[in-house]
């Protein structure tokens, strides 16, 4: 169920939690929030973001003629059989 295809799911949730639990801290004490922080990390975040999506839209292989044998597998598998169903779908019982 966790493995290398939800890592990014996963770090996005607990950024989400971590700043909704800084939320609720203001918000409870009723503090003005006052984020002073040097350039320099803006420009830093600002290149890594932009580096990320470089790197992703490179490897996700859309950018080469292979045709389709360069995307990897596709999902439900269609030589399992039936394919893996989706949590949701094992949840509900389909």
């Amino acid at each position: 169920m966790f493995n290398r295809d939800n890592a990014v799911g996963l770090l996005l949730l607990g950024v989400c939690a971590v700043v909704a639990g800084y939320m609720v801290y203001v918000i409870s004490t009723g503090k003005r929030v006052s984020l002073q922080i040097n350039p320099t990390v803006g420009v830093i975040l600002m290149v890594a973001f932009f580096g990320l999506l470089i790197y992703g839209f490179v490897s996700s292989g859309r950018f080469r003629r292979n045709g389709d044998r360069s995307r990897g597998k596709q999902w439900p598998d269609p030589n399992t059989g039936s394919g893996q169903r989706s949590l949701w779908d094992r949840l509900r019982g389909r």
